[in-house]
């Protein structure tokens, strides 16, 4: 449903209501006081928190489960100079989380401490026997802590063996966990049963980052620091917080969304050497960042060098504190990220052949095994899903008769539920709603694709998936583009799960000019004429069709209004998704 947000009869003074005054003294415009209670976001506090929330906003770490036991065993450490291990993920989230906490615990004067990335083709997911053996014999200290990031929840065994090695565990996790809860010394993960924090969503880093604050608040009650100018600034970690919550499209809600947004301002400040070196390199002003060129740009090449194998070189970036080093590592990031490309589509023509010829058209999922790059399962996967418009699982074979694989979903469709249900079948899983990963003998794939066929069956009651590409309200281009609308639509950010980006729908845009662009002429370039002025636009993908979008007739579009920067200067343009003339 179209709505006409612009109609004056549906202002906030119009029902009787008070305007709502920025921080800056600035009246919030009516037509964003309206995007907002289309998005449920009602009344003067519920938009300040959304609009201009507050650090000091954030809940207590100590609502957190364990938050007590896992900040008095770091505390030991420190006192008694044991060695702290970091045990991170190879993912935007985990290599983020990794950094964090290393760079907090170095403002904490501690010397100790190391981190180890697995490499995502040879040792897989999480923690493992092996390196933790061999971690503990590089020095023979009797005491040592272990804390995870974005892993753990469910390694089992695996925290019994590094408690028989005599590490002290601390695991941070954010995946939900298995009804058995893991024997570690402190479990902080909000999805506990038993947890009492008022936030389940929060991310990897974002489970990182309340750790150092569970950790700075208790060291000041103790007499830690000797003043006031030793305490760490924790805001100048939010720059990974962001990051990292972004990239694992966790909900943009709540607590999620103050520490993004502060996150973004921090990284604006150019903070850390690394983030800005790959801003630099990717052409992104760090001082308008949006959660877009996270999404689209950042995070993509800091998961390229994990999915190559040495996501090792992501923390590294992040640590970094030379600008030239920063820059070095930057580009490794940047060509990583290339051959991941060229790699990821070879695979993902492979797998839809198989997917086509595979007898999979009428199920509920798509489930394909084959020799497939392991690194890039989780990107095929979600093509897969993009193009058929269900869950898609990308299993890779491995030495000894295994699988391991990677799964995406479809809003509405508990991915970590359907694999629940098959859980019989599989050696081990873990993930979420949208994502997974998983792996099974190869002589249990055809029960396992029927019983995970089944299982999305249940949920899904065999309705395909549809894509909503509907408008938030119709808006023409030219209005969009007067007065402060455009500046106070950026309050609005950062965009993303539960907060999508807004599209507006323009039902007699006026198109003087279209032009192919890219490197295969699958993109195209508008002029839209706005009185005297002409506003740019572009429309990925949509290459295909400028024969038809030249043709004479009424073209509606729909559209997201866009900052587009280049060589130092800032422009808005419009982002076209889809053009339909003369309303057909």
């Amino acid at each position: 449903m179209h709505r006409n947000i612009m109609n004056p009869t549906n202002t906030r003074e119009a029902r009787g209501e008070n305007p709502f005054r920025l921080a800056g003294g600035t009246l919030l415009a009516p037509f964003i006081g309206n995007i907002l209670q289309q998005r449920g976001i009602t009344g003067n506090e519920a938009i300040r928190s959304f609009l201009e929330p507050k650090l000091h906003d954030l809940p207590n770490p100590f609502l957190m489960k364990d938050m007590q036991k896992a900040v008095e065993i770091i505390e030991r450490a420190i006192q008694e100079n044991q060695e702290i291990i970091i045990w991170g993920d190879y993912d935007v989230d985990g290599t983020t989380a990794t950094a964090l906490l290393f760079l907090f615990l170095q403002t904490l004067g501690h010397k100790k401490i190391r981190f180890h990335i697995p490499n995502r083709l040879t040792d897989g997911y999480g923690l493992n026997r092996e390196t933790l053996l061999a971690l503990s014999q590089v020095k023979q200290d009797k005491k040592r802590v272990l804390i995870t990031v974005d892993n753990g929840i469910s390694a089992f065994e695996e925290v019994l063996f590094a408690q028989n090695l005599g590490y002290l565990t601390i695991i941070t996790d954010h995946h939900i966990p298995a009804k058995e809860r893991v024997a570690a010394d402190a479990v902080l993960n909000s999805k506990q049963h038993d947890c009492h924090f008022p936030d389940k969503n929060l991310s990897g880093v974002g489970m990182a980052f309340y750790l150092a604050m569970g950790v700075r608040s208790h060291l000041g009650k103790n007499d830690f620091f000797k003043d006031v100018s030793t305490i760490p600034n924790l805001k100048l970690l939010l720059d990974l917080v962001a990051v990292g919550t972004i990239a694992d499209m966790v909900p943009l809600l709540g607590i999620n969304r103050l520490l993004v947004k502060a996150g973004m301002e921090t990284i604006a400040e150019g903070m850390n050497h690394g983030l800005t070196a790959l801003c630099q390199l990717t052409n992104i002003d760090k001082r308008h960042i949006r959660s877009e060129d996270i999404s689209f740009q950042l995070a993509p090449k800091i998961n390229a060098v994990g999915r190559m194998g040495n996501a090792r070189k992501a923390v590294e970036l992040f640590l970094s504190q030379d600008q030239k080093e920063a820059t070095a590592l930057a580009s490794r990031l940047i060509e990583d990220n290339k051959r991941r490309q060229r790699i990821s589509i070879n695979e993902y023509q492979k797998a839809k052949k198989q997917g086509l010829e595979g007898g999979q058209k009428d199920d509920s999922s798509l489930v394909i095994a084959g020799t497939f790059h392991l690194g890039v399962a989780g990107i095929v996967a979600a093509n897969l899903t993009e193009e058929y418009g269900k869950p898609a699982i990308v299993l890779c074979r491995q030495e000894g008769g295994l699988l391991k694989g990677s799964a995406r979903s479809v809003p509405g469709v508990h991915l970590y539920q359907a694999l629940e249900e098959c859980s019989k079948l599989l050696l081990a899983y873990g993930g979420h709603k949208m994502a997974g990963g998983m792996t099974l003998q190869e002589e249990n794939l055809k029960d396992f694709k029927r019983s995970f066929d089944d299982a999305i069956y249940k949920q899904t009651q065999g309705k395909p998936y549809r894509k909503n590409i509907g408008a938030d309200c119709d808006l023409e281009i030219t209005k969009l583009f007067t007065g402060n609308i455009l500046d106070q639509l950026c309050l609005l950010e950062p965009f993303g799960e539960g907060n999508p980006q807004l599209i507006f729908r323009d039902l007699n845009a006026d198109i003087e000019q279209i032009s192919a662009m890219g490197a295969g002429n699958e993109h195209l370039r508008f002029s839209i004429l706005n009185g005297k002025r002409k506003i740019k636009g572009v429309g990925f993908g949509l290459g295909n069709k400028i024969k038809e979008y030249r043709s004479e007739g009424v073209k509606e579009i729909l559209y997201t209004p866009t900052k587009n920067f280049f060589r130092g200067r800032c422009n808005w343009e419009v982002r076209i998704t889809s053009i339909k003339v003369n309303n057909t």
